[in-house]
């Protein structure tokens, strides 16, 4: 009910923008299903743009458009949902998909965690914060941070390797 009431008032100021951080937690699932369409469907009828920061994947594969994967403080990925979800550009992102339960995967397929621990954000590594747990890293990450670049339509990645990560995630 706190969410709904926060929603409403919200909306009350008539913004062009939501920022909705974590919007569902310590929710259950069918009031988490029930919130987020809430919010969908009262923006979209009030012309209101919605930007929801989740670390939940399943919210992010249901509700986005767009997408930005942030990783040190950094948006190390970013484009249309679909995009991102099928055809990974960075090796974080490959780690996030990679670590949650998929139903169009054998029931017992292991999940598969990514190696090491996140970096202080006040004394990031040299280079990508990423490299430390990165399989792909080479050389350079260690002295650069990459850019965020066009790799197709308004799809954008932050990482040196990424033609060598697609060619290892089928078209």
């Amino acid at each position: 009910m706190r969410q709904r009431v926060m929603i409403a008032m919200a909306l009350s100021c008539e913004p062009e923008m939501i920022i909705a951080d974590e919007p569902t937690t310590a929710l259950d699932v069918t009031i988490q299903a029930q919130i987020l369409e809430l919010m969908q469907d009262l923006c979209g009828r009030m012309g209101v743009a919605l930007l929801i920061i989740t670390h939940n994947l399943g919210v992010v594969a249901r509700y986005a458009h767009r997408v930005d994967v942030m990783y040190g403080g950094r948006i190390v990925e970013q484009g249309p949902a679909t995009d991102v979800y099928r055809r990974p550009g960075h090796p974080y992102t490959v780690g996030l998909l990679n670590s949650v339960p998929r139903l169009d995967r054998p029931r017992g397929t292991p999940l598969v965690p990514i190696p090491g621990s996140p970096p202080d954000l006040l004394a990031l590594p040299a280079g990508c914060a990423f490299r430390p747990r990165c399989t792909l890293a080479v050389g350079r990450c260690a002295d650069a941070v990459p850019a965020l670049e066009l790799i197709d339509g308004a799809h954008r990645a932050a990482c040196f390797e990424t033609a060598r990560l697609r060619a290892q995630v089928p078209a």
